[in-house]
Parts: structure tokens; sequence; C-alpha cells
């Protein structure tokens, strides 16, 4: 007795069109050889552009860290203090990450270049030039971290030494919010500063209040403490 399978005809017919579709596109790179190795050729060449790009950025990066760390640990000393370092030293700092900006604009050590530059520029006495670097540094893209908060909190202060209060609290706000918990305090505290420099003494007031209910605890509470008796 012959047995029955269940399948039929058009059941078999997905495999016979696979068998007959690969047999066509074998057929047909057979007759257009030349168009099916250009094809290849350039998804070669797509994928070859792809990681090539690759290896040269990092090449870059590498080579952009290893022109300016060791610039930057010998001036550890002038950067940390540059109100009271030694002008022509402080100039000569400045020259070589200057120079490195120019050689490397597109590097994640680029942005510790401008921070630096926009540091010296603030602590010189021209805060929109510091501002300038410092959002240099955050429209390379590259600023991550705590770096992206040093660069707000650079432009907060410069935009206080200016007079800008208004312009200062929104900046310090922005640097609050993307601040650690050791550094969201000071951020508070600046924004209070400038509102109260600003007239706005209830709103001052209100986040004195504030960093005293989060973070009871501050180091800073004496000094929240006696600027909150100021505002009231």
């Amino acid at each position: 007795m012959t047995e029955k399978t269940g399948l039929r005809r058009r059941d078999l017919k997905g495999p016979d069109e696979f068998i007959s579709t690969f047999g066509r596109t074998i057929a047909w790179c057979k007759e257009n050889r030349t168009k099916f190795a250009a094809g290849a050729i350039g998804v070669v060449a797509v994928v070859a552009l792809a990681l090539g790009a690759r290896a040269y950025m990092q090449m870059e990066e590498n080579k952009s860290a290893r022109d300016l760390w060791p610039a930057l640990d010998r001036a550890q000393g002038i950067l940390s203090a540059p109100y009271a370092a030694d002008p022509s030293q402080l100039a000569s700092v400045e020259r070589i990450l200057q120079e490195h900006v120019s050689r490397y604009p597109n590097t994640r050590d680029t942005v510790y270049s401008l921070y630096y530059l926009g540091s010296i520029a603030f602590y010189r006495g021209n805060p929109d030039l510091a501002i300038s670097r410092f959002r240099s540094g955050i429209a390379t893209g590259k600023e991550t971290g705590i770096m992206k908060y040093l660069l707000l909190q650079g432009i907060a202060s410069s935009l206080e030494a200016k007079g800008d209060f208004m312009a200062a609290a929104s900046s310090y706000r922005d640097a609050e919010a993307v601040a650690g918990a050791g550094m969201k305090t000071e951020s508070m505290m600046g924004e209070a500063r400038v509102l109260a420099l600003a007239g706005k003494k209830s709103e001052a007031a209100a986040l004195y209040r504030r960093i005293l209910k989060e973070t009871p605890d501050t180091p800073l509470r004496d000094l929240v403490e006696i600027q909150l008796a100021q505002t009231e």
C-alpha cells in the first residue's frame, strides 16, 4: 500500500523556485562578469574605506595624546594656579595648547586644550574669550564625563564675571544637570549667588534651602546658611 505523505505539488514549489532563481543569478553573473566584479569591488571599497577611516581616527587620537600630555605634565603647576604663574611661562603653555588645537581639531584631547585655554583667558580677565573657548570645547562633541561639567561651569563663571547674571544662572543650571554628586552643590550655589546678584533674592533663598534639604551634610553648610540669611 502506497503511503501518503500529505505533500502536494504546490508544497514543493518553493524549493523549485529557489533553485531556479539561484540558477538564474549564477547565469547572470557569468554573462555580466564585468558588472558583477565592479559591484563586488565597490562593496569591498566601501568597507575598506570605513575601516581605514576608523584606523586613521584612532591614529590621530593617539598622536594627539602623545603631543599633548607631556606638555601638560610639565605645565601642571602653571595650569593649577595660572593667576600666580610667570607671564612668559603662561604664554608658552598657551602657545602649546593653541598649536595642539590647530593640529588636532577633532580629537578628544582637544577638549582638554580648549578647557585650559578658556581657563587662562578667564584668569587674564577676558571672559568673552574664555566663553568662546569653553563653547568650542563643547562644540567638538567629544566632551564627556567631568569635562562637560567643567566646560559648562567655566561658561557660567565667565558670564558671572561679565555681570550677565541671568545667563550665568542658566549656565549653572546646565552644569548642575550633568554634575556628579560632589559637584552639584557648587553649581547650585553658583546659581543662587547670581540670582541674588540679579535681585531675585526669593529665588536664591529657595535654592539655598533646597541645597540644605538635599545635602544636609555638605561641608559648605555654614556658608550656605550665611548666604541664605543674607537673602531673607
